[in-house]
């Protein structure tokens, strides 16, 4: 018995020591953050939020309606009010019963409160139950303000909602059951890696928090990313044009050709061989080009629309039916690309090109009157 003990002992020591050391470590990363965040260069207003004008008028309009209108911001003010206290009223009879119980909870299913904790721990249920509340209470308050622009109501409701969700208890340590248990069985080593995480997206971007949202290194050519055979058949100053290797022992005779967005992301089109669009669309028996637009630089300044169209869209098209010997095409444009092929169309229509047997469209805007968020 007292040789169990004592090892369970040692144990316990030697996790409290590593757990010691660990935390020494996150305060000198923490030292190292804050010297990248002081000497970070000149800041990229375009990562901003909208400018204080949008909350200013957002702040006019509720002050406006509860000057006309006072019953209407008291009301939602008590019932605020109400709801909070008698939320601690609750939490407090339930301690009062001398069991570590949480009050009865009758929130929403919410996947970020997945975690047990959220309804049976005190603490945590009511962190829990507060945020809920605060987060309705500020709801409303956008939702009544009247005295805004539809598309100005619409922003201040996109971003009060972010702001709402970035205020969410999982997204802090000390109120995330989830982020503390972590902690406590790796014995602080996953608030180190945590840190260096973000410590490393901040020097990989000067100083601004851009978060890198995959593993550079996880992606290797041939094997998870650009999986299927072909080559290169044409290339000028706008793309590269890809043609896959055939599949099938006969192909249909009209080609498909696929216009990815502009900013080069073809390849997620064709990552392992169990997700791959191209992979599919080859053993389908079709034969399939692929546009893999150039990455611009300071040299492309005075490149425009036009350019895409006749450089880019045109001569892809003509490139495909001058190596098949087709007079047609079947096009697909993929976001941009598909907003732009609309474009090209509708040029091919006045000009009398009917080089495109179809046209598909993923993801694509053509009607901008309604942008959505």
């Amino acid at each position: 018995m007292t040789t169990t003990t004592n090892t369970t002992e040692a144990t316990n020591t030697a996790a409290l020591a590593r757990m010691t050391e660990n935390l020494n470590k996150v305060e000198a990363l923490g030292a190292r953050l804050t010297q990248i965040l002081i000497g970070r260069e000149t800041h990229q207003s375009s990562l901003d939020a909208p400018n204080q004008e949008l909350f200013t008028k957002a702040a006019q309009s509720y002050w406006s309606e509860a000057m006309q209108n006072p019953a209407k911001l008291i009301e939602h003010q008590v019932s605020f009010w109400s709801k909070s206290v008698g939320h601690f009223i609750e939490a407090q009879q339930a301690l009062a019963k001398g069991s570590l119980k949480a009050p009865e909870d009758k929130t929403p299913d919410d996947p970020r409160f997945a975690n047990p904790l959220w309804s049976s721990h005190p603490y945590f249920n009511f962190v829990k139950q507060q945020y809920l509340i605060n987060a309705e209470a500020l709801s409303q308050a956008v939702d009544d303000a009247s005295d805004l622009e539809p598309a100005e109501k619409r922003r201040l409701q996109y971003f009060s909602r972010q702001i709402i969700d970035m205020m969410s208890p999982t997204n802090f340590l000390a109120t995330n059951p989830d982020a503390l248990e972590r902690a406590v069985q790796t014995e602080g080593e996953s608030l180190i890696k945590g840190l260096e995480n973000l410590i490393s997206d901040l020097e990989a971007n000067n100083g601004e928090l851009v978060v890198r949202l995959a593993d550079e290194n996880a992606f290797e050519l041939g094997r998870n990313i650009a999986t299927s055979p072909g080559k290169v058949v044409f290339r000028n100053r706008m793309f590269e044009l890809i043609q896959y290797s055939p599949s099938t022992e006969t192909v249909h005779a009209t080609p498909v050709v696929i216009f990815p967005p502009w900013i080069n992301k073809f390849y997620i089109l064709d990552l392992k061989e169990q997700n791959s669009l191209v992979k599919w669309i080859v053993d389908q028996g079709h034969t399939l080009f692929m546009v893999s637009w150039i990455n611009p630089d300071r040299s492309y300044r005075d490149t425009g629309m036009g350019d895409y169209i006749q450089n880019g869209f045109m001569t892809a098209i003509d490139e495909v039916k001058k190596i098949t010997g087709e007079d047609q095409v079947n096009a697909v444009g993929y976001c941009i690309a598909g907003t732009t092929l609309a474009l090209t169309l509708s040029l091919m229509k006045q000009r009398g090109d009917t080089s495109v047997k179809s046209a598909t469209f993923f993801t694509a805007l053509t009607d901008f009157s309604d942008q959505g968020e």
